[in-house]
């Protein structure tokens, strides 16, 4: 009988999905590495170091990754022996990450699929889990992107901001703004005076929506406890699950040091 050639579909994404190198590891995901300077000058360090000297006034920035960056991981794919990629990223309305995948995918020694997914952060993330997912059970590449879209579509998410640098999110008065972030940026919710309201506002909304899964960020290790303070809250909501993640300098240069805040998603179907 003929023999039929096996299919295997690798996945990227960039490191503003907040996927760990351990996380990427586990799902066999390329992450292409956003630029990120401080002070002007390359940053690749902890984030620890990154919010502290953010915090003396150094301005931080991002930059999107070079085609021919994106064209490395998609031969390192190829090499790897996958038939083709699906690579997962920002809202193209936002970010102009999935457009650099795009040009290097017309250079890429096998098919390249770019998505752009209406979510940011570590919403691709979650839509990058949900992409392997449907690839272990037998998805095209093509139906892996639909799997992913669908999942950032029920996405939703609510942070709080204090110290933003400018670009994307504007911080709000008097003290800490609740921000939700759509495909027109970071929109304004609510103001409050401390963290503590901030996160029992946060909770409230996020309670509202009654999700399946919520996971819980922070940026700078001073709000953490805040950040804990949300996920003890909504894990005492019936049938809570909560997952926790590190806001990394490719997001925090945009966001400051001083976010929180969570994402959260309906049970799978």
């Amino acid at each position: 009988p003929e023999r039929v050639a096996t299919v295997t579909v690798a996945l990227c994404t960039d490191s503003s999905s907040l996927l760990t190198v351990t996380a990427a590891a586990e799902l066999g995901v390329h992450v292409v590495e956003v630029p990120v300077t401080l002070g002007g000058r390359p940053f690749d360090g902890a984030s620890d170091v990154f919010y502290e000297r953010m915090r003396t006034g150094v301005v931080a920035t991002t930059s999107q990754p070079s085609p021919g960056a994106f064209l490395e991981a998609f031969e390192r794919a190829a090499a790897d022996g996958a038939t083709s990629v699906l690579s997962l990223h920002p809202d193209r309305r936002i970010s102009g990450v999935a457009l650099s995948a795009q040009i290097a995918a017309a250079d890429a020694p096998i098919p390249v699929l770019v998505a752009s997914l209406p979510t940011t952060s570590y919403g691709v993330a979650v839509c990058v889990r949900a992409a392997r997912a449907a690839l272990a059970a037998g998805a095209t590449a093509g139906e892996a992107a639909a799997e992913a879209t669908r999942v950032a579509e029920a996405l939703g998410n609510v942070f709080a901001s204090r110290s933003a640098p400018g670009g994307h999110v504007v911080s709000g008065a008097p003290e800490w703004a609740v921000l939700r972030f759509d495909s027109a940026g970071a929109q304004h919710v609510s103001s409050h005076d401390s963290a503590a309201q901030a996160s029992d506002a946060m909770a409230s909304i996020v309670r509202f929506h009654a999700p399946a899964l919520v996971a819980v960020g922070h940026a700078a290790r001073e709000v953490e406890p805040d950040a804990d303070r949300l996920a003890h809250e909504l894990l005492r909501s019936p049938g809570g699950t909560v997952e926790r993640y590190r806001v990394q300098p490719s997001v925090g240069a945009h966001t400051g040091p001083d976010t929180f805040g969570a994402f959260w998603w309906p049970a799978a179907r």
